[in-house]
């Protein structure tokens, strides 16, 4: 056989083999490589396999195989019958390459495929196979060198595929439907390629990338990756490499860009309590360095733009287990109170006044809690700018070291368009503050505090240390100044009655301790022309606010605080006790516990000097302790008590005063200026009282004086001798209510003493009259009666004895022996002097009696009944007052020789009334004499009409 033949039944044999590998496939029924397939697939994977459509197989010329449907069984438990279900499967290798261990796939494609992937609540999921029978361990080969195999993808699609998640456990769910994929690799040392566009999540996205070669990726080497995403929601992109491993390694650029962030936020399932919206775009740009467990992301910008506001940061990230940021931040927020209604922050204030935010600093430190340090913390507006230079420290309580600075053209204004009710506000002026400021938040402490603050009413300042822990603290000098108070108190709603005073004030002092009790020290007060120096507080962590201070406050005018009538000096017309209720209520506003000395006190018509007073306000009661203190010429002490804390306010007052004028202390006090002199004045007294007029009816206690030298205005008690004449002439007509004693009570009239002493005890605002003496060379005045305080009258009686010779010889003023008191009487501003003849009648008419009886004695002898019939036969008409001319012995005979009178004689009775007018005419003229007119010479001095 030549070689020729040979080659020829070679050849021959190797196309039928050819031929016979082409036909065969086609001779071999669909039905056994479908059911072939399916039960391989089937024992494989424990999952029921089924190809739906029509099986072909080719092999030239490339090995292709396709199946036109194939579905995957859902486990037992799960949703739906399918876990996939592909319309169609196909793929094709080349077969020529085959033979050079060299693999291109023409085509791999997967069609109308759909993947339902499902976790149970119990954590099972469909997606895990199990196979029939786990692979038994075989002898252990030795390792062999692997040859390298080289093979490419020309086209491998998946197209209108979809695939859905479930978890039950959190119901989360995902969808990727319509995908549409395309890779290509023409060999593992070549670029791989691959597009991409679907949706996900209802939201359209494209994908493009190109990997240099997979061998670089498979090997762990660095590969050049290049991808971009786009999204309506946001752009991204990647270029650099990438180097797979246990831990991968990147280092690259990116890009990245959203306007869209709220759509971004609910792809990803992230729950944030803001309006996304109004942030507009974000844009950011950097590098990726490190390994994926510590990656260092270097922020080339980061920058948002909106009209709520602007950002940037430039800096780093590192991405480690202690993740740390470090680098430059900077905010320009328009409006403050945008950005507060962005952050869904409840304001109390409205912000809108404080205009715009603006921040610049730097932040390092860990991610969690970085440090922050500002150049700028600042919010900046019409009526406000104020900035933070300094550190924040991050932290369950943030911490602050820096600068503050504010200042407001018009500190009052702000504070109403902030709608925070400042009393005062309008009064504010402008305020500018400087401070260092340093510590916890909820403890910050501010240390030299410059704050100044000017306006048309008011100046202040004040130059410390504050502290804003706990109760606070303050250490500084405080000074405050303003001419025009009554302004500055009208702006501040504090109501004053008109007047002139009051016009200015100024205070400057330290001021230390904490804002519930602040102590002042070296303090200087000048109150329009009140002034105080000492010290002063208050202390506000009781049940009440506390006042404390040691002031001396030099003369001091209280008037001004007082009701306009109060400021005068009482008038001799005087108005009924005040029946208004008393206000006391702001007794039990406060306590106090001072003490004041001031060398001169004045309130209303009330002059104090030289005095020493310590108050104390203790639930209601105050307490007024002046240990010394000089008013109405003298020396006092004493204690005054207003206790306000019952229903019924209680009043205790007790003084004691030596030297005392007392006519400046009646006249001042109650209008009452008749009586003068100086000397000792007591008074211990209480009452209770909802107004004046109850504690003057309701006073008790007990009122002594020890005067010198004085006088009882408006009476001249001597001159009743001087009015002897009208007197005799009055009780001799029967006349004595009608009696002038003009002389005797005239407001020219003054009754002089050398003493006057009185003990008063009052009781029910009555006071009785214990004791009342005066005595003076020439007068001497006992008196009994009562005053009614309550009712401002009196009734007083004074028995009244003369000695105008002033030799001790004193007679008392008296008809025919019997005493004749001095009746005072009436109101206070209109009292009636009289002599109070109530018992002179009694006492006259016994008197008389006895004076006929011995007149009847002396007469008689032993002719007795002759004598007793002469007077009751003998008795002259009234109209003859005449003295007659006989002897007494003459008048007693009757003539023999003269006829009886036709008239009818007079009875016993009349006769004895007659006898009884005689001897009282006869007793009036031994008291006053029976002469036409008193001599000049036995007449008072002329310069004694005062007495």
């Amino acid at each position: 056989m030549n070689i020729k033949r040979i080659g020829l039944i070679a050849g021959g044999v190797i196309a039928l083999l050819l031929i016979a590998l082409v036909t065969v496939p086609f001779l071999v029924p669909k039905a056994v490589y479908r059911a072939q397939i399916e039960r391989a697939a089937t024992q494989a994977l424990q999952r029921q396999i089924t190809l739906t459509g029509d099986v072909n197989i080719s092999i030239f010329p490339a090995i292709a195989a396709s199946v036109d449907g194939v579905t995957v069984a859902n486990p037992p438990g799960f949703d739906g019958p399918y876990m996939v279900e592909a319309g169609e499967l196909r793929g094709s290798v080349r077969l020529m390459p085959l033979l050079s261990r060299r693999v291109e796939v023409k085509e791999l494609a997967f069609v109308d495929a759909k993947v339902s992937l499902q976790k149970l609540a119990d954590g099972q999921t469909n997606w895990v196979f199990t196979p029939a029978e786990p692979p038994q361990p075989g002898p252990t080969q030795p390792p062999t060198e692997q040859k390298g195999f080289n093979g490419g993808v020309e086209q491998a699609r998946l197209q209108n595929a979809s695939l859905t998640y479930r978890d039950a456990g959190t119901g989360e769910y995902y969808e990727l439907r319509d995908l549409d994929l395309q890779a290509s690799m023409a060999s593992t040392d070549e670029p791989f390629r691959l597009k991409a566009k679907g949706f996900f999540q209802a939201h359209p996205f494209e994908i493009n990338s190109t990997v240099d070669t997979i061998d670089a990726l498979t090997k762990e080497k660095p590969a050049d990756i290049k991808a971009d995403l786009e999204t309506p929601f946001g752009k991204v992109h990647y270029a650099g490499a990438v180097t797979l491993g246990a831990i991968p390694v990147i280092e690259g650029e990116f890009r990245a860009s959203s306007d869209a962030l709220p759509a971004l936020a609910a792809l990803t399932g992230t729950e944030v309590p803001f309006d996304l919206a109004k942030l507009g775009k974000i844009n950011l740009e950097g590098r990726l360095q490190g390994p994926a467990n510590a990656l260092l992301v270097d922020i080339e910008k980061l920058t948002q733009s909106s009209s709520l506001a602007k950002t940037s940061f430039i800096g780093q990230f590192n991405l480690s287990e202690a993740p740390t940021i470090s680098g430059n931040l900077s905010l320009d927020a328009p409006s403050l109170a945008e950005l507060a209604r962005f952050a869904d922050m409840d304001m109390p204030l409205n912000l809108a006044p404080l205009g715009g935010a603006e921040i610049k600093g730097k932040v390092s430190g860990s991610l969690l809690q970085p440090d922050l340090s500002f150049d700028k913390l600042g919010i900046k507006g019409d009526l406000i700018t104020a900035n933070y230079a300094g550190t924040i420290q991050l932290g369950e309580l943030p911490s602050l070291k820096g600068t503050l600075e504010l200042r407001s053209p018009d500190a009052g204004e702000l504070a109403r368009q902030l709608e925070f009710d400042l009393p005062a506000a309008t009064a504010l002026g402008r305020i500018d503050l400087t401070s260092a400021i340093s510590g916890p938040v909820d403890a910050l402490v501010l240390t030299g505090v410059d704050l100044s603050q000017e306006s048309e009413l008011l100046t202040s300042s004040y130059a410390g240390d504050v502290g804003l822990g706990g109760d606070g603290s303050l250490k500084g000098a405080l000074s405050a100044e303003s001419s025009r108070l009554r302004d500055l108190l009208a702006a501040a709603e504090v109501e004053m009655a008109p007047g002139t005073t009051l016009q200015s004030f100024s205070a400057k002092g330290q001021a230390s301790g904490t804002f519930t009790k602040i102590a002042l020290s070296g303090l200087d007060l000048k109150l329009g022309d009140i002034t105080a120096k000492g010290t002063a507080g208050i202390d506000l962590t009781g049940e009440r606010p506390r006042l404390t201070g040691n002031l001396d406050m030099g003369a001091l005018d209280l008037s001004p605080f007082l009701a306009p009538a109060d400021q005068k000096p009482q008038q001799q017309q005087l108005e009924p006790w005040s029946k208004e209720k008393l206000d006391l209520a702001g007794l039990q506003a406060a306590d106090a516990d001072l003490n004041i000395k001031t060398s001169k006190l004045t309130i209303g018509s009330v002059v104090l000097t030289d005095a020493a007073m310590a108050t104390n306000l203790n639930g209601g009661k105050l307490t007024t302790d002046l240990s010394r203190f000089k008013a109405f010429g003298g020396n006092w002490k004493g204690q005054m008590v207003v206790d306000a804390a019952g229903q019924i306010p209680a009043v205790n007052f007790a003084m004691e005063g030596n030297n005392v004028a007392i006519s400046s202390l009646l006249g001042t006090l109650a209008g009452f200026d008749n009586l003068t002199g100086t000397g000792a004045f007591k008074v211990d007294a209480s009452a209770r009282g909802t107004s004046i007029d109850e504690i003057m009816r309701g006073l008790n206690g007990e009122l002594s004086t020890n005067l010198n030298e004085g006088a009882l205005k408006g009476l001249n008690v001597t001159q009743l001798v001087r009015s002897a004449q009208s007197l005799q002439q009055a009780v001799t007509t029967g006349s004595l209510n009608n009696l002038d004693f003009r002389g005797v009570l005239s407001p020219a009239a003054e009754t002089e003493f050398t003493s006057f002493n009185t003990v008063l005890s009052v009781q029910n605002g009555v006071a009785s009259v214990d004791i009342l003496k005066l005595l003076s060379p020439v007068l001497g005045i006992d008196g009994t009666g009562k005053i009614d305080i309550g009712g401002q009258s009196l009734d007083v009686r004074l028995a009244t004895a003369i000695d105008k010779k002033a030799q001790g010889q004193g007679a008392v003023v008296q008809l025919n022996g019997i005493p004749v008191p001095v009746r005072l009487s009436g109101s206070w501003n209109a009292l009636k002097v009289t002599p109070d003849l109530s018992g002179v009648q009694a006492a006259l008419q016994a008197e008389l009696a006895g004076r006929l009886q011995q007149e009847v004695n002396d007469r008689a002898g032993d002719v007795a009944g002759s004598i007793i019939g002469n007077i009751i036969g003998g008795k002259q008409p009234a109209a003859t007052p005449q003295t007659p001319t006989t002897t007494p012995e003459a008048e007693g005979e009757t003539p023999a020789a003269q006829p009886q009178p036709a008239t009818p004689a007079p009875t016993a009775e009349e006769q004895l009334e007659e006898a009884a007018e005689k001897a009282a005419r006869d007793a009036l003229g031994n008291l006053f004499g029976r002469r036409s007119a008193p001599k000049p010479a036995e007449e008072p001095k002329a310069d004694d009409g005062g007495e």
